[in-house]
């Protein structure tokens, strides 16, 4: 009886739902495996898909408010500024993120173009910054020409976005232009604090100062030797650096009476294929007597 039902109960179903069903009845291990897999592939297609587009836009969310910047799009996205009789396609130049230690000094040249009917005289190109300077351009333009701007600009290493601006002045008006970009973290070494301030002291009196050197990349520090301008300064490595910190201990003894010994230095250096050498002031003001106000 209980062999008969299924036979029995199919004679009352559809035909295209017999097939399946007698389909399942036979199916093989093989096809059950191979149904399993498509299903999975199926699955992680669509999550794949949609995960996709939902990276993309939390991208253009990050774009739009700022956060995340792509140079070529708002290189792009520039529009060409006519000032100072002059004509510029590009007036930002985005040189976007730059190790300062790879890459100290960038360059770039902006195209000025007379698109008037008279002559153009430059007479003054002015920088925001004495680290940027703007030279090789022709100070006569007549209609038509053009000229290239040579711009040179000197990064520091501490990790920053930067912003320089160039005044072109002309017989005309002014033509602004700028650079722009983003200082990354980098093998440089800093120090805290960047100087070693002793205060007032008394004639042969000592003092001590505790100094941390690090790499703005957290890169670790070694020290080969350490050395200062003078007799009366003695530095000593500390045991027991921390990851990526070496400590020193700074001692002052003052040498002169009644004077301002602000030209001192300590000299560090590492072991470091690209920043070897840190130069860390001191600063201290030797006088015969405290002054104490009341």
């Amino acid at each position: 009886m209980y062999l008969q039902l299924p036979f029995f109960w199919l004679e009352f179903m559809p035909e295209s739902e017999v097939c399946q069903r007698t389909e399942k009845s036979v199916m093989t291990p093989e096809k059950q495996e191979n149904n399993t897999w498509e299903a999975i592939q199926s699955v992680w297609t669509k999550r794949l898909f949609t995960a996709s587009f939902v990276l993309l836009g939390v991208m253009f969310l990050l774009q739009g408010v700022g956060v995340l910047r792509f140079p070529e799009m708002e290189q792009s996205k520039q529009k060409p500024i006519r000032a100072g009789g002059l004509q510029c396609i590009e007036p930002v130049w985005n040189f976007g993120t730059v190790d300062s230690v790879v890459r100290p000094r960038l360059f770039h040249e902006f195209v000025l173009i007379n698109e008037s009917k008279e002559t153009v005289s430059i007479k003054q190109v002015h920088s925001s910054c004495g680290c940027m300077v703007a030279e090789g351009y022709d100070e006569e333009l007549g209609p038509g020409q053009s000229t290239r701007l040579r711009v040179e600009v000197e990064l520091p290493p501490l990790p920053q976005r930067f912003h320089k601006d160039l005044a072109v002045q002309t017989n005309k008006g002014v033509l602004p232009l700028s650079v722009v970009g983003e200082i990354v973290a980098n093998s440089a070494l800093h120090s805290i604090p960047a100087e070693v301030n002793f205060g007032i002291m008394l004639p042969g009196e000592k003092k001590e100062r505790i100094v941390k050197i690090y790499r703005y990349d957290l890169s670790p520090v070694v020290i080969e030797t350490v050395s200062s301008s003078q007799d009366g300064i003695c530095v000593e490595s500390l045991e027991g650096r921390v990851h990526n910190e070496m400590k020193l201990k700074v001692q002052f003894t003052s040498q002169g009476k009644d004077q301002a010994e602000n030209d001192n230095w300590i000299f560090v250096r590492t072991r470091h294929e690209n920043n070897v050498e840190i130069r860390i002031p001191i600063i201290v003001r030797v006088k015969e007597t405290y002054e104490f106000v009341p």
